[in-house]
């Protein structure tokens, strides 16, 4: 998703709130087909999210302390391909002093086996939320601690935060 050139108007609507269809059969399949296109585009981007190692508004607007300054929400993933104790690279850059982070979180998946349905494995776990998996992050970086069990699991760490928070 791009980023608008307007960031007090970050999710504003792309598509209009009327249309017209035309009365012929195979126009108004063709049209139809292009404007479904069009609106999965928009919610595609807006709801869902499209998520990569790099900064992306996160569609949160903060107003604290004072309501005369608006501030915008981002959000960050590190994907980790196998939960082994180590240090991953943070994906934010230009951490300074306005940086404030609001909610950090992770996901672990364990996928079932072919064979045995029923054995797959999925939860979510804050920094020091669950024994099998606890991580610390710093301004350039995020350590893992996992049991040896975790090496099996996939999934990614969140870090959503304000980049202009005082």
């Amino acid at each position: 998703m791009t980023t608008p050139t307007n960031p007090s108007n970050l999710f504003t609507p792309f598509l209009p709130s009327t249309f017209n269809a035309p009365e012929e059969d195979d126009r108004l399949k063709e049209w139809l087909g292009q404007k479904f296109s069009e609106v999965s585009d928009v919610v595609n981007d807006k709801k869902i999210g499209i998520y990569t190692p790099a900064e992306n508004f996160n569609g949160e607007l903060w107003a604290y302390d004072t309501t005369k300054k608006v501030r915008n929400g981002y959000q960050a993933i590190l994907r980790i391909p196998s939960f082994v104790s180590g240090t991953y690279q943070l994906p934010i850059t230009n951490v300074n002093p306005q940086f404030i982070v609001t909610h950090v979180w992770g996901s672990a998946s364990l996928p079932c086996s072919v064979v045995g349905a029923g054995d797959g494995r999925y939860f979510s776990f804050y920094g020091e939320g669950n024994t099998d998996i606890q991580f610390v992050m710093s301004d350039t970086s995020i350590t893992i601690t996992a049991t040896g069990a975790m090496a099996n699991y996939q999934g990614f760490i969140v870090i959503e935060y304000l980049r202009d928070g005082i």
